[in-house]
């Protein structure tokens, strides 16, 4: 048992060196000229890109203190300040860098001495999450043993782009499920292709599950976001997307044994041109290849079912809030009351992201709820708080002499209300309610927070995977412009059908004695 662990240790050894060969290669001609430490100096008061809270925003202040770091939410906007010009370089891992390389011909890199990180799986800190890291550590080995795990890495972290990609498919049998969260923007490691999950640590996890008979479901969301918090709260049994193992992370994340051990390079564009630069080249990118258009229909079948069931839940919601809140039984009505202040001050005190984060991720974390059905519950308690306290003021905006005029004809409460005094509210009511949908279709941007791919996440996606920076943004504006001009129109039409000056008078007045 001992001489085949020493066996193992000296196979991985063998085969962490040959893999820094193969990937050295990355790197462009320029920084192979200079020494590295020659080529780094340049860098002491340049402006450099990191993505916030990334290990790279530590490695390039402890490098380069007098640098100006700029921070950026993902790596597509570090690249395209790159491009741009707007930063100076940007350190990165090599497999990554290799991966941007394969379509921006215009990046170089140069090895930036002692800094390398460690990649993995990673797991609960749990007795299950132990056993499927024993599971995954055993896999790994196994791998490397017959040499399939260097045939992998080769395979997905080279210079050219995979020509065969397995994709998840559905194993065979009722086996149980494992609980997966993907981050579709880490290419090579996982990315989008054709609509589905790719890349080595995708195909990986696929035999894992081919060989101890799981099923895979998987959520796209980012570590930092999602995938640390669906770990600790049990919503997630892995997390997998080119994980850096580091000791801080260790103590929330219970990581496998890494199956590589990256370089970092000090990344640089040198590449002309700009967005207009190939304008029909980025078309074909964002919309055509790939079938991408596929994926921005879902993204906006996805706004649109958030935004058009928080509508309808929130005003039914709402509504019925504000009618309990003025029933004619003084007990039940001050319950009501009482319950909407409370509930209206919390959801109004508080940024919708938090609010959908606290459902997700503990409300209802420990259940199968999607973030699509926590996204729409969270959007229909918010919206249903604005319906209720804008009924309430419209409502009483209404001149008291409506309803006085309205029972000395003989109407009863409730008539009163639906026929003379909530027509004449909806007058003032439709306008704000207009602009707050508006609002609500563009607030739906940030449930890519818990996972769901709306059409800003498709967008991230789409980006991540094909390194334009901006022309998928001014797509996504631009379909968010349109979505929300629809909805405005529709609003407006909506508005005139109700205005009480447009009503058929026969309609409005009917027998005094209706109750």
């Amino acid at each position: 048992m001992r001489n085949n662990g020493k066996f193992k240790k000296i196979l991985r050894a063998v085969f962490a060196a040959a893999l820094a060969v193969v990937l050295l290669a990355g790197c462009g001609e320029k920084a192979e000229d200079a020494s590295p430490q020659e080529g780094l100096s340049q860098f002491e008061n340049a402006k450099l890109g990191v993505v916030t809270g990334s290990l790279y925003d530590g490695y390039s202040r402890e490098l380069f203190p007098q640098a100006e770091i700029s921070m950026f939410n993902n790596f597509a906007d570090v690249l395209g300040a790159l491009k741009q010009g707007k930063v100076d370089g940007t350190m990165l891992d090599r497999p990554n860098f290799n991966a941007v390389k394969r379509t921006e011909s215009g990046l170089s890199c140069m090895p930036v001495p002692g800094y390398s990180v460690e990649i993995g799986f990673g797991f609960q800190k749990n007795e299950e999450g132990d056993r499927l890291c024993g599971q995954m550590n055993g896999f790994l080995a196994e791998l490397e043993e017959t040499r399939t795990l260097g045939t992998l890495l080769e395979k997905w972290y080279g210079e050219t782009e995979p020509s065969e990609n397995i994709p998840f498919g559905e194993l065979p049998g009722s086996y149980p499920t494992l609980n997966v969260s993907l981050d579709m923007t880490r290419k090579p490691f996982v990315y989008m292709y054709n609509g589905e999950p790719v890349g080595f640590e995708a195909e990986v996890l696929f035999r894992f599950c081919e060989k101890y008979h799981y099923n895979i479901k998987y959520t796209n969301g980012s570590f930092a976001t999602d995938g640390l918090a669906g770990l600790a709260g049990g919503k997630y049994d892995m997390v997998c997307a080119g994980l850096y193992m580091t000791d801080e992370r260790k103590e929330s994340v219970n990581f496998s044994d890494p199956y590589m051990k990256a370089d970092v390079v000090m990344a640089v564009y040198e590449g002309g041109g700009g967005f207009f630069a190939s304008i029909g080249e980025s078309f074909e990118k964002t919309f055509v290849r790939e079938g991408r258009w596929k994926l921005i229909l879902q993204g906006i079948g996805t706004t649109l079912l958030i935004s058009f069931s928080a509508m309808a839940g929130g005003t039914l919601l709402g509504f019925l809030l504000y009618l309990a809140s003025r029933s004619k039984y003084k007990i039940p009505s001050k319950i009501a009351q009482g319950f909407a202040k409370v509930y209206s001050k919390l959801v109004e005190g508080m940024p919708v992201l938090v609010v959908l984060m606290i459902l997700f991720y503990v409300v209802f974390g420990n259940t199968d709820l999607s973030g699509l059905a926590v996204a729409v519950i969270g959007f229909i308690l918010t919206f249903g708080s604005f319906v209720y306290g804008q009924l309430k003021l419209t409502v009483e905006g209404v001149d008291k002499g409506q309803t006085e005029a309205a029972y000395a004809l003989g109407y009863g409460r409730n008539r009163t209300f639906f026929r003379i005094v909530l027509p004449q509210a909806m007058k003032m009511f439709i306008p704000a309610y207009s602009a707050e949908a508006v609002g609500l279709v563009k607030a739906t941007s940030v449930v890519g927070y818990i996972a769901v791919s709306d059409l800003t996440k498709v967008g991230d996606i789409i980006r991540s995977n094909t390194y334009e920076a901006f022309f998928p943004l001014f797509a996504i504006a631009v379909i968010y412009f349109l979505l929300t001009w629809g909805i405005s129109v529709l609003f407006g039409l909506l508005a005139r059908k109700t205005d009480p000056r447009r009503r058929n008078r026969r309609k409005a007045l009917v027998q005094g004695g209706e109750k």
